[in-house]
């Protein structure tokens, strides 16, 4: 044998040898217990969603699935962890799209790139939000309140969450889509937002569905319409915005596993498989909608073909907008 054919049998053979070493590691996944990564503070519908699914997947292989809040810079913080992670199956993400799909629109630098250095697994919930007005203002339906905002432009003073959010980007798609001008006012957070709701400071708000649920059952908020494409269980008999006039209007954030790149394919599929067979049970469909949450599911391509849509639909709206974060 040559040296050049010693050097490609070589060459070969510990390719050979690296794919059968990471197949048995896949197959002997998970041997040690796994950080379950939350770019989120505790308490949240994220973080209460990743602890139920993080059970369920420690019952199921036989191994500790530990939650990781790892919060700030909405998000990137956490998630840049996840993306520098070895890909060995002992580092996941449980995130909303903000990191993996809003922030590469938002930020002018970002620590890492979420199509190259992340794998998509699943998509386990939608978060549907809520329009809401005043009951003293006089639009009930989101028909009326654009036939009102476009009588009185900038008039409307429509509070949202922090800016960049699934929520303040919702309100800046209905201007785009209905040919409004209100007067944006982004909070800090949902809490002092509600506040001032209440309050009488802002006419109406967009936000997810839990934050304004029992004001709208109590009757001191009136709901105008949901962001979803179809109606939701929470909220029956609020139509959609979109089923109101405003064409192709959908604004809904989600929430996904993820992990490293180049995560091994076995792995993958395995946590696919259980990541569906938990949102398939009873106890799951029950404790989500509380948290104002829809199951989701489906297949890594789902995944990303909804980050790659989310992303198409966002940019030109922040664009027209002119919204950045440093």
């Amino acid at each position: 044998m040559t040296s050049i054919a010693r050097r490609q049998f070589g060459a070969v053979a510990l390719g050979a040898g690296l794919a059968a070493s990471g197949r048995a590691q896949a197959q002997a996944w998970p041997s040690r217990p796994v950080a379950v990564v939350v770019p989120w503070p505790p308490g949240g519908s994220t973080d209460i969603l990743a602890r139920g699914a993080s059970r369920y997947y420690g019952d199921r292989f036989g191994q500790s699935f530990v939650v990781d809040n790892r919060s700030g810079a909405n998000g990137n913080i956490g998630a840049a962890a996840v993306a520098r992670a070895t890909p060995d199956g002992a580092t996941l993400m449980i995130t909303t799209n903000g990191p993996i799909t809003n922030n590469t629109l938002l930020y002018r630098s970002m620590p890492f790139n979420p199509v190259t250095d992340l794998t998509p697994i699943a998509l386990l919930a939608e978060l549907p939000a809520v329009m809401v007005a005043r009951s003293q203002m006089p639009y009930r339906t989101v028909q009326e309140l654009i036939t009102y905002a476009k009588a009185n432009p900038r008039k409307v003073n429509c509070g949202t969450p922090p800016l960049g959010s699934v929520a303040h980007l919702a309100v800046e798609l209905l201007q785009h889509r209905a040919g409004i001008q209100l007067n944006v006012v982004p909070y800090r957070g949902s809490a002092p937002l509600t506040n001032d709701l209440l309050a009488g400071s802002v006419d109406m708000a967009l936000d997810l569905v839990t934050t304004y649920l029992p004001h709208i059952q109590q009757g001191t908020v009136r709901a105008l319409g949901v962001t979803t494409a179809a109606p939701i269980q929470q909220l029956p008999g609020v139509p959609t915005v979109q089923s109101q006039g405003v064409p192709d209007y959908q604004a809904t954030g989600f929430i996904s596993i993820l992990g490293p790149a180049n995560l091994p394919v076995e792995i993958v599929e395995k946590l696919n498989a259980a990541s569906n067979a938990w949102l398939a049970l009873d106890e799951t469909k029950s404790i989500l909608p509380p948290l104002g949450l829809t199951p989701l599911g489906g297949t890594p391509a789902d995944l990303t073909r909804r980050m790659a849509s989310e992303v198409a639909l966002w940019r030109p709206i922040i664009q027209s907008a002119g919204i950045a974060i440093e």
